[in-house]
């Protein structure tokens, strides 16, 4: 490479794993036309297409503005969402053209955030971020929306949306601002801090308490599925600042603790462990929606009966909630272990990145968004499949709800954001370096010709 020359990644690899979301999205969409019309070419092919494209663009972007971080990640987060955006076209067509809209506002998200965080500027944006998400809260539980028992919607313009899946962004920014202040929160540092001095340090403390009023203020909400998902994924953001395995073991134990005076003090938290406990008490009650999610699953089979050929709508909430047991039916155990596999592709091979971040506050947004991924795939799939409670809360970029969409593709533009390692930034600087020796080269050779 010659001086002054400008290192360009094409992103090469990015570039052919969405091409092969692309291929993926053209073909679940051309299944699902054929089994609905007897023709390859139709609306789903379209509509699925179209959500593939929106992250083509987001790649587009990458390469033309010079970014030069992770390219595994965001096919990854695509190829998810496009395998959500087919179930969303089978069980609701209606819906379908609204989700593919969604994910392009939320693809645009993505992109923006990246760049944001790229340039460091986001964390200017915490104390912002803090002072909105209480407000927000506070605003719902007093004049919002109650569905499925909990007080978590606010109607805007006639469009509903939950504040609490945007206020998840906001704590993982907050937190990685103020708990990067804490020595031990280094990418590399092996040391471990006790409680004493976590607490003694003004931002982490502060960074604590505004968690525990915004979990307490989604708690009051009743939706106690996204307040123990938050919940985990901050106490697992501490402990990953401050290396304390008290922090971590005390913290996921007192979550437990919470979870039961919940289920004691909340009728619709208790209904769900009643029914998760044994629900074929009332298979056709408080038990149905885990009983014909486990039936879904069991007559998928192992390559499943083919899209048009199942019974997903029986399914509660198929497109929500339940979307992995809707899909399991027509995708069979291949086409969910499959699911399954990338979602913990996109966790581990965020962690993995988070390790080499740059700064401790992007490593600890990275940590903090793998976090909220890998808990509430984890808490929904559980959930689906019998293994535990349900939540309440969404599949992330899989299921239908714009509120949870946009804030999904967020954590993983915000996890991405954080890849662009140092050694990329001192090239880009020995760049700027050559570019700028180069151009005065010629002005000193001319000046010492005309002597």
């Amino acid at each position: 490479m010659g001086l002054g020359t400008v290192r360009r990644s094409h992103r090469e690899v990015e570039r052919s794993l969405i091409g092969l979301v692309m291929l993926l999205a053209i073909v679940e969409g051309a299944s699902l036309s054929f089994a609905a019309t007897g023709r390859a070419l139709g609306e789903p092919l379209g509509l699925c297409f179209a959500a593939s494209v929106a992250f083509a663009l987001c790649h587009a972007a990458f390469v033309l503005l010079g970014f030069q971080g992770d390219q595994i990640l965001m096919p990854l987060s695509a190829a998810a969402t496009v395998m959500g955006c087919v179930t969303v076209a089978r069980l609701r067509p209606d819906l379908a053209a609204k989700h593919v809209g969604l994910i392009w506002i939320g693809s645009i998200a993505l992109a923006c955030v990246v760049f944001l965080q790229r340039s460091g500027r986001i964390s200017k944006f915490s104390a912002a971020a803090a002072v909105g998400s209480v407000a927000l809260l506070v605003i719902t539980l007093a004049v919002g929306l109650e569905r499925g028992g909990a007080r978590s919607w606010l109607l805007w313009g006639g469009v509903g949306f939950q504040p609490s899946e945007f206020v998840k962004v906001a704590c993982v920014i907050l937190g990685a601002d103020g708990l990067s202040s804490l020595p031990t929160a280094e990418p590399d540092c092996e040391a471990r801090l006790g409680i004493g001095k976590v607490w003694s340090c003004v931002r982490a403390r502060r960074t604590v308490m505004i968690w525990a009023l915004v979990m307490g203020l989604i708690a009051a909400q009743r939706d106690v599925g996204t307040a123990m998902v938050l919940y985990i994924s901050c106490v697992a953001m501490l402990y990953a600042a401050s290396g304390n395995r008290v922090i971590g073991g005390g913290g996921l134990g007192l979550g437990v603790v919470i979870v039961i005076i919940a289920a004691a003090v909340f009728g619709h938290v208790r209904t769900r462990f009643t029914s998760w406990i044994n629900p074929w008490a009332d298979p056709s009650g408080a038990g149905y929606q885990v009983v014909q999610s486990l039936y879904a699953v069991a007559s998928g089979g192992i390559l499943g009966r083919g899209y048009g050929s199942g019974s997903p709508w029986q399914v509660p909430a198929a497109v929500t909630d339940m979307s992995f047991a809707a899909a399991a039916e027509e995708i069979g155990l291949s086409g969910s272990i499959g699911l399954i596999l990338v979602y913990m592709a996109f966790v581990g091979h965020g962690y993995g990145r988070a390790m080499r971040a740059r700064t401790s506050f992007m490593a600890l947004s990275a940590i903090g968004a793998a976090n909220l991924i890998a808990v509430q795939t984890f808490v929904i799939i559980g959930g689906n499949l019998g293994i535990l409670p349900l939540t309440g809360v969404t599949l992330p970029f899989a299921s239908y709800g714009g509120s949870s969409m946009v804030a999904s593709l967020a954590l993983a533009g915000l996890l991405i954001g954080s890849t662009e390692s140092a050694e990329v930034e001192g090239d880009m600087a020995s760049n700027r370096v050559g570019r700028s020796a180069a151009g005065m080269a010629p002005r000193l050779g001319d000046g010492g010709d005309s002597q």
